[in-house]
């Protein structure tokens, strides 16, 4: 039986400890609530107070997720998703997904940078910052950036080696299968010579491609972005990552959403990483209007999702 303490313990442990009271504020925050609460705009965090007031229909998205994610070896389906990855036709189409780019008007990066900031001194260094000073991003820094995010570093051959069928490029940060079903966006704000926009990146060609119609200008782009953080026309450009559920979701399943959201942080890792040793900043973005966003990219938010977005520009 677990020994409980007396009144007079606990009063003892207040009195030599008054932080306690803060934190058991914090921890009982929400609990006495409305069980109307999820019905009006001012809505607590659902894992505050699922299960106290709420019935099994109000549902908790993340909840459902971690339920539904089934990826053991052993379920028959799973097995087949996976090994249907296998056959030839289906490897041929990973060697030639570089047909999926839309390589019209598209612009041309130039050559990334090699990054000599010792690995160590760029992880401990690298910070999450929003001070933007408006100051422009030079095109060869946002191609560096873009390359060590998901840019080619080598290839697969498929078949014989000496006489292969194809071969499938593999990019700077890992994917589950090999799959990469991210896509980066990148909205331009002050990078020298680039005109203010939103582009798709091609890793293949280590190209950028016009995705908004023209006419789309910096301003309309600044209010899509706009951050109570700081002022987004400051910052040098944000990147959008896009999943596009069907690239990965026929081999894994449920399990394809979840590797998705683990190769973004892969993607991020190596972002972050290059930008802190090119001398500048960023940061993560939260709060971002998902739903805006994809229509701004004329995405139809069912198949292809925002996922993240993250802001870098250079030091006030």
């Amino acid at each position: 039986m677990p020994y409980k303490k007396t009144v007079e313990e606990v009063e003892d442990a207040l009195s030599e400890h008054d932080y306690l009271r803060g934190v058991g504020g914090f921890a009982m925050q929400h609990t006495i609530v409305s069980n109307y609460s999820s019905q009006t705009v001012v809505r607590p965090p659902d894992t505050v107070i699922r299960g106290r007031w709420f019935s099994d229909a109000d549902e908790f998205a993340g909840e459902s997720l971690l339920l539904n994610f089934r990826t053991d070896n052993a379920r028959l389906g799973f097995q087949m998703g996976v090994g249907r990855f296998f056959e030839p036709d289906a490897v041929l189409n990973s060697c030639h997904s570089d047909l999926e780019a839309d390589l019209r008007d598209v612009v041309e990066l130039p050559k990334p940078r090699r990054l000599k900031t010792a690995l160590s001194a760029a992880i401990a260094a690298r910070r999450s910052e929003r001070a933007f000073s408006g100051k422009a991003v030079s095109l060869p820094d946002l191609a560096t950036i873009l390359h060590h995010a998901q840019g080619a570093s080598g290839e697969l051959p498929y078949g014989n080696p000496s006489d292969p069928h194809g071969s499938i490029t593999l990019r700077n940060a890992p994917s589950g299968g090999g799959l990469y079903p991210i896509t980066i966006f990148v909205h331009a704000f002050n990078v020298d010579g680039l005109d203010a926009g939103s582009y798709e990146y091609l890793p293949h060609t280590h190209d950028l491609r016009a995705a908004t119609p023209p006419g789309r200008h910096r301003r309309d782009l600044a209010e899509v972005f706009a951050s109570p953080d700081f002022e987004i026309s400051s910052a040098g450009f944000a990147l959008t990552f896009v999943y596009n559920l069907y690239h990965n979701s026929r081999k894994y399943g449920d399990g394809g959403a979840v590797f998705a959201l683990i190769e973004v942080g892969a993607i991020l890792q190596n972002i972050h990483l290059a930008r802190t040793a090119l001398a500048l900043i960023g940061c993560d973005q939260g709060g971002y209007d998902k739903q805006l966003i994809e229509q701004t990219l004329r995405l139809d938010g069912h198949s292809r999702h925002v996922v993240h977005v993250t802001v870098i520009g250079q030091e006030d």
